[in-house]
């Protein structure tokens, strides 16, 4: 490329609550050399820079629903971010709600959950999902922590289900370059912690077993970290191809 490195790749990351950040998705990030700017939605309704100044976005999870984005400014400016973003064939990555809203951004749906999931629970990746530069750094199985309500519909036309959990689907990719994930493969055992401890009403009501939580929080956590490193790693890579080739 004619850039070489002299310019950082730029990546917006959207983060729509404190107690759900970057996580173990940061760590990668970093160490792929790029440029991070978080717009905080519960700061401010609207992203304070020109989506046109980044080469890559990453949307995380939310307690918020995208259903909710006609009485919510906030989503309404993601979801016109985001269907820019499919626009120009930036890339793009979705975790929980931000794969719900990317599915919506592209023309898909967002329902409530049959049965909500919450904890870990395993996930499938299809024959597509394994090939994938993003979604096969996971293998064909892994477990995988969950912490949604809602689940999506993906658009009729440009879309490939990469993973799947009975019913419910669990990665995608739409067009080239943008890829939703619906569990939250940043989730380090300093984010469940945290969630058990701000969330325990809204998970006791879902039916969680808390100690299950932690046995297998505790048997998982350093494979899921590797999984979230080296899809992390992946991610990167699309983006600063993109930036190379701007």
């Amino acid at each position: 490329s004619g850039r070489g490195h002299m310019t950082e790749a730029r990546l917006l990351v959207i983060q729509h609550d404190a107690d759900t950040p970057l996580g173990e998705l940061a760590n990668p990030l970093v160490e792929a050399g790029l440029h991070l700017e978080t717009w905080p939605t519960w700061v401010t309704d609207h992203p304070p820079w020109e989506l046109a100044s980044f080469d890559g976005v990453l949307s995380l999870g939310s307690v918020e629903s995208v259903r909710d984005e006609h009485r919510t400014p906030w989503i309404r400016s993601e979801l016109a971010v985001l269907e820019d973003g499919l626009q120009r064939g930036m890339p793009m990555l979705g975790v929980c709600f931000g794969a719900q809203a990317l599915a919506r951004a592209a023309g898909g749906r967002v329902i409530p959950c049959p049965i909500p999931e919450v904890g870990w629970h395993p996930v499938e990746i299809t024959e597509a999902g394994q090939v994938d530069s993003v979604v096969g750094t996971l293998g064909e199985r892994l477990q995988v922590m969950h912490y949604h309500f809602d689940t999506f519909e993906l658009p009729t036309s440009g879309a490939e289900i990469l993973g799947i959990h009975g019913d419910l689907l669990q990665a995608f990719r739409i067009g080239p370059g943008a890829w939703g994930i619906q569990f939250h493969i940043e989730a380090n055992p300093s984010v469940v912690y945290a969630w058990m401890a701000a969330f325990a009403d809204d998970m006791a009501s879902a039916g969680v077993d808390f100690d299950a939580i932690r046995r297998e929080t505790r048997a998982n956590w350093q494979t899921y970290r590797q999984r979230a490193w080296d899809l992390g790693i992946a991610f990167a890579h699309e983006v600063t191809v993109a930036a190379d080739q701007r």
